[in-house]
């Protein structure tokens, strides 16, 4: 391998006329407050004062930045970044923080200077802009690099929020109060007396400063290798990072559009609208889903392995996953709007409610349900009935019985492999049908259900179970009143024994029912039989049957809150109203025990 090293400044490399190009196959700036904060105190740290009293920076060796380019060659100005893109971008993003803090104290020509390291000047006069990104862009541009900042600019991804994120860390500390604060605690009452401007060229030459080892290599062959195995002063590489790369360096082609860029970020930004999701997990269950159940740590030598190395099956691969990617939005974010037919909106409830469970194993299976349903290998009745399975099995085994999703990822797997590889509705059924019925061995017992059930509590106080304490009483009303003509998304949860009560009962399923704010109001803490009159002017039908029945109750103690809540769990269990008989809501009502 032949490469150069050579020991410089931050100073001696952003004062050379070059531009530093993030190549496409570089994972995105993802450095967080942990990151941020370990090199902001590491600067300061280093600022000391001399033995005239001056604040001034000493040598901190910031790593190693490895570029690809041929370091003799003055005519091509470029170079790329293979190691150190992640420092590179915070330090252009704190020189942009430095010149807005010497602007904003009207010195415009150390503001000037200090910009002059984000956007230089080539030999004839033209700017430089020495950082270039292109996955940022054009956030990264108009709200860090250029001189009158764009402030109205709003981040739209993971990596735009990172960098926004790392700009409000160095506005933070680089205001007059903080940055005061944090040198005296390393300097002393010496820093009291000291210009704010001082205090801010002090930082500004402490970056210069810092020394990095300057490695350039000619050839992006030898480039890659680094780029697996360099990782200094950063996070881990991802599977993705790698696997990305792998990609990037085959499907090389950028004229007249690089597709392979252009395909990742169409994929990066589908799985960016999933809040709170990355790339790395929806990887991870897209594999799991096409090819092979594996840890994350596999993926890379599974994908080396399974996916042939040329430039047709990397393209094919790509589209794949782009294709994917879409599916998967859908899945992580259901919206009403993907699903507007009448034939297709149970799908975005029965999606919406294992969301709302916090399960994403399931998107193993789910996945390869939503693309037999196009290609047409099941229907959507069939979709739709897997899928309210799918509701009801994690509903018990994971929203109730808190057993682990885990234990059916592989499951998952193997059967979303088994249907993706069906070609026609007989074999799609057959495959559903032989994954339902295993699903159907591993369902909890009625006990075991009741006594998890019976642990559901919601108050005020206790917020921990209210999704899945709204998902029953959402479901129970559909259940009574065999129809969704009345919505109960917008339903307020009512303690019919008050919160205000010392009975520890009072947060069970079975003294809870939903209602609209207004009745739910004027009910307050009324007492049982005022709040039986209320109840009946509700529209929803689960409250009228509850009126009704125990119309000649004139107490709600905690022997009914623990009957109904029984009553419940076997109408959750069954997915259906059990009716009652005479004898039964007798049980319930009057049990002549003293009230708690």
């Amino acid at each position: 391998m032949d490469f150069k090293a050579t020991p410089r400044t931050v100073r001696d490399m952003l004062n050379l006329k070059r531009k530093y190009v993030i190549p496409r196959f570089q994972r995105e700036y993802s450095w967080t407050n942990d990151e941020l904060n370990e090199l902001w105190n590491d600067l300061l740290e280093n600022i000391v004062i001399n033995s005239e009293g001056k604040l001034v920076p000493q040598e901190y060796f910031l790593g190693s930045i490895v570029l690809v380019g041929d370091d003799e060659d003055s005519t091509d100005i470029t170079r790329q970044v293979v190691d150190g893109q992640q420092r590179l971008m915070t330090i252009t993003i704190m020189f942009s923080v430095l010149a807005q803090k010497f602007r904003a104290i009207n010195e415009n020509g150390l503001s000037n200077i200090v910009h002059k390291f984000i956007i230089g000047e080539d030999e004839n006069g033209d700017p430089i802009t020495k950082l270039v990104s292109e996955t940022p862009k054009p956030f990264f541009q108009f709200r860090i690099q250029q001189k009158e900042i764009d402030f109205s600019q709003v981040p739209t991804t993971k990596e735009e929020t990172a960098i926004l994120n790392t700009y409000n860390f160095f506005d933070n500390c680089l205001s007059e109060t903080k940055l005061r604060k944090e040198i005296l605690k390393d300097n002393g009452e010496t820093v009291m007396s000291e210009p704010y401007v001082d205090l801010l060229k002090v930082v500004r030459d402490q970056v210069l400063s810092c020394k990095v080892i300057y490695v350039t290599v000619k050839s992006f062959d030898d480039a890659y290798q680094i780029f697996e195995v360099l990782n200094a002063k950063g996070k881990e590489l991802e599977p993705t990072d790698i696997i990305k790369n792998n990609i990037f360096a085959l499907l090389d082609s950028t004229e007249p559009v690089d597709t392979a860029f252009e395909k990742w970020k169409i994929i990066r930004d589908n799985i960016a609208d999933d809040k709170g999701g990355d790339i790395k997990t929806f990887y991870r269950y897209f594999w799991l889903s096409k090819y092979s159940f594996v840890t994350s740590k596999k993926l890379v030598s599974e994908f080396n392995r399974r996916v042939p190395k040329t430039q047709e099956a990397y393209s094919a691969f790509l589209d794949e996953l782009e294709n994917s990617s879409k599916i998967y939005l859908k899945i992580s974010q259901p919206k009403e709007s993907d699903w507007r037919s009448i034939e297709k909106k149970p799908i975005y409830e029965c999606l919406k409610n294992l969301n709302d469970f916090g399960i994403t194993q399931v998107r193993t299976i789910a996945m390869a349900l939503l693309e037999a349903e196009e290609k047409k290998t099941i229907s959507n009745k069939k979709l739709v009935d897997i899928l309210s399975y799918l509701e009801y099995f994690h509903f018990v085994f994971n929203a109730v019985c808190s057993l682990r999703a885990s234990a059916v990822e592989r499951k998952n797997s193997r059967f979303a492999r088994k249907l993706n590889k069906c070609t026609n509705k007989h074999d799609g059924n057959a495959c559903l049908g032989e994954y339902k019925k295993e699903l159907q061995s591993m369902l909890p017992s009625y006990e075991m259900f009741e006594e998890s059930f019976m642990k559901l509590y919601y108050t005020q106080a206790e917020t921990s179970d209210k999704k899945v304490v709204q998902y029953i009483l959402r479901t129970y009303e559909y259940y009574c009143a065999g129809t969704d003509e009345v919505a109960v998304a917008n339903m307020t949860v009512e303690h019919i024994l008050p919160e205000s009560t010392s009975v520890p009962e009072v947060g069970y399923m079975g003294n809870l029912l939903p209602l609209g704010q207004s009745i739910n109001s004027s009910s307050g803490d009324d007492d049982f039989t005022k709040k039986l009159e209320d109840y009946k002017k509700s529209r929803y039908q689960s409250v009228v049957n509850f009126s009704k029945q125990f119309s000649a109750t004139s107490k709600w103690r905690k022997e009914e809150i623990i009957n109904r809540t029984k009553y419940l769990a076997k109408c959750m269990y069954e997915r259906k109203v059990i009716a009652q008989s005479e004898d039964e809501s007798n049980t319930i009502t009057s049990d002549p025990q003293v009230e708690s």
